[in-house]
């Protein structure tokens, strides 16, 4: 029987994220959380801070992005560090516009083209960030042929990285779903939307394991629970930034790590009976 070659062909770079545990760009995100959880906060950290220099270009639909002070940092970024006259570049809508996103969805695939073209090795990108807009019904489209399902399947491709702040995970079409390739969850109010992302994720651990892990991570006011696909299983699942899950398959008690003494945290432990969950200190 044949084996499967691998034939050469040319590579292309992006500008990567310095912190070595978020998800490397182009990335498709969701942030599922209530109202006055803290997403827009984390949305403006990620641009800001973990990913700071990595696009090109930010695009942000928002309803709050006029209201909230929140957003002017960001917008101050856009204006100074990426140099965008936004007099004459529209970067913000408060508002959905398709036709804004399809628009960027086109002039991102002839650059990339161009570039390619070119001979170019490092590739022009950018984000488009949909923050609180879940009660939108143009955005959420289970039929799979909306401008957030082409970003989601298609804009990795032309470098586009797409982050959705929603409320509603169920209310994301299936291909939005299977095309994430990270999840920031704050704590939930409604059982059913934990079990649809616990249903998501059972194909990696056992859902007793999952469980415990978004219970721990989210157990603090405005902690989330970090999953990057992307990544390794056993570097996929987080307490935020900044702290690990350790998940030891094969029966042993864990050890503590990090600068955790022994025997905290027991009830984490008594919940993952086959699995062994830890949480290791990442920066010290």
């Amino acid at each position: 029987m044949g084996k499967v070659k691998l034939f050469p062909s040319q590579t292309y770079d992006v500008k990567q994220p310095r912190d070595p545990a978020v998800c490397r760009t182009p990335s498709n995100g969701i942030l599922c959380a209530p109202s006055a959880s803290g997403k827009t906060v984390l949305l403006v950290s990620m641009i800001l801070e973990q990913y700071r220099g990595c696009f090109e270009r930010v695009y942000i639909l928002s309803p709050s992005i006029d209201m909230d002070p929140q957003w002017e940092p960001v917008k101050e970024y856009i204006r100074k560090d990426l140099g965008v006259n936004t007099d004459r570049e529209q970067c913000w809508w408060d508002d959905w516009n398709e036709d804004a996103l399809r628009q960027i969805l086109a002039q991102q695939k002839k650059i990339t083209q161009k570039s390619k073209e070119l001979g170019m090795k490092k590739l022009f990108q950018v984000l488009v960030c949909l923050d609180d807009l879940a009660d939108s019904p143009h955005v959420h489209r289970k039929t799979g042929d909306g401008i957030l399902d082409t970003l989601f399947i298609r804009g990795r491709h032309y470098c586009i990285s797409t982050w959705v702040s929603t409320q509603k995970l169920r209310l994301m079409s299936s291909a939005v779903r299977v095309n994430t390739m990270f999840y920031c969850v704050f704590r939930l109010r409604n059982q059913l939307e934990l079990d649809a992302l616990v249903e998501e994720l059972s194909a990696m651990l056992p859902k007793d394991v999952l469980y415990g892990m978004y219970q721990e991570a989210t157990r603090e006011k405005y902690s989330f629970w970090y999953v990057n696909l992307r990544a390794p299983k056993e570097d996929m699942f987080w307490v935020r930034f900044d702290r690990k899950f350790l998940v030891n398959e094969d029966g042993d008690d864990p050890q503590p790590s990090g600068g955790q003494a022994a025997g905290e945290r027991p009830d984490l432990r008594e919940r993952v009976p086959q699995h062994q969950v830890l949480q290791q200190q990442r920066r010290v």
